[in-house]
């Protein structure tokens, strides 16, 4: 798993970063951070100076992936620190209509942790309530029930907004079997 992870760290995390830019030539400054031991890699949008608008052409401050290697739950408790946290998701995501959640692109009960690691998801995908959400949460407790294993997801992006139109979502189990799917979020 350590090897695939560096595969991330050496070549993925350069192939998004160059998929997102031929996307969107005017982006923020693209960084990889670490969160409680996942990668994240974030366009950054910084504010303007004092007195000036911001860049009408520039995206929101956004994720542009994430990846580990899957663990136990942070803090039992972050699950309700996270119902709190900005508020009500109706309110939050209240631009893109009440059928969003507060989503993870790395799950919570996989290790992942509460601020950057947050997005709008449509509900259905979120709680598993459609086709493509059911498949979405067998994979997110399959990573669960096997700690130690690679993880990743990836939005893709449509517009200038931190919402994503799709989410890819992946896990290499120990045998080295892959599987990823892409997901509807718009």
């Amino acid at each position: 798993m350590a090897d695939i992870k560096q595969h991330f760290w050496d070549d993925m995390v350069h192939r998004w970063a160059g998929l997102y830019a031929e996307a969107f030539p005017k982006h923020g400054d693209i960084s990889t951070q670490n969160f409680w031991g996942y990668a994240f890699v974030i366009d950054h949008v910084w504010d303007p100076p004092p007195g000036e608008d911001a860049d009408p052409e520039l995206p929101e401050t956004r994720v542009l992936g994430a990846f580990g290697i899957s663990g136990y739950p942070v803090n039992p408790k972050n699950r309700n620190i996270m119902r709190r946290y900005l508020g009500k998701s109706s309110r939050v995501y209240a631009e893109y209509g009440p059928s969003y959640d507060k989503g993870h692109f790395i799950a919570h009960a996989t290790g992942g942790p509460i601020d950057a690691n947050l997005f709008p998801q449509k509900r259905e995908i979120n709680r598993g309530w459609s086709k493509e959400g059911k498949r979405y949460r067998e994979m997110e407790r399959f990573v669960a029930a096997h700690p130690g294993i690679f993880v990743f997801s990836r939005p893709i992006y449509s517009d200038l907004g931190s919402c994503p139109f799709e989410v890819e979502f992946g896990y290499c189990d120990s045998k080295m079997n892959w599987r990823v799917e892409v997901f509807p979020n718009r």
